[in-house]
């Protein structure tokens, strides 16, 4: 659960010059979307595209609107679902948005950290390059070669053209 709030700026992603500051809101990485009062999502015109359900930390199930909207912290921005918070619903920036900052939270001293873009997993091909595994991956590598044969699954070859049995 969030430990401490910051601030934001809301911002329609189709009219850039319609935006709300959100002077408050928890930072909260148990919740996957960031929560943000209907009046001022409605107020800069972030339309409501979709409906869904989401748990409450109580375990109470809840249906809230969802919409797309730009949201920027400090000097990054990034675009993200955004819930339409009901009253009495928190005002949360969650990890997916984030995620998209690329912000790291602090929670012993209360703060984001600003980090860099890097991959989330690393995907080795067959082929004659070995995995190195014990060399640290560098962001924005890239590696490029002839792979090896397709992988054998259960007996079979797997292709493009589908499993062709061995």
């Amino acid at each position: 659960m969030g430990t401490f709030n910051v601030g934001c700026l809301i911002k329609n992603p189709v009219n850039r010059e319609k935006a709300v500051e959100i002077p408050r809101l928890m930072v909260d990485t148990g919740s996957e979307a960031t929560w943000i009062p209907r009046k001022l999502l409605e107020q800069i015109e972030v339309k409501a595209e979709k409906r869904q359900t989401y748990q409450m930390a109580n375990g109470q199930h809840v249906y809230r609107d969802v919409g797309y909207a730009i949201i920027r912290v400090g000097q990054r921005e990034t675009v993200d679902e955004i819930v339409f918070a009901e009253k009495g619903d928190y005002v949360l920036l969650g990890a997916r948005a984030l995620e998209g900052l690329l912000l790291w939270v602090d929670p012993k001293n209360k703060k984001l950290i600003e980090i860099e873009a890097s991959p989330v997993a690393k995907v080795v091909v067959p082929g004659k390059f070995p995995p190195d595994k014990d060399q640290p991956l560098v962001a924005g590598l890239v590696i490029q070669g002839k792979g090896g044969p397709p992988p054998v699954a259960g007996g079979r070859r797997v292709s493009s053209n589908g499993p062709k049995r061995r």
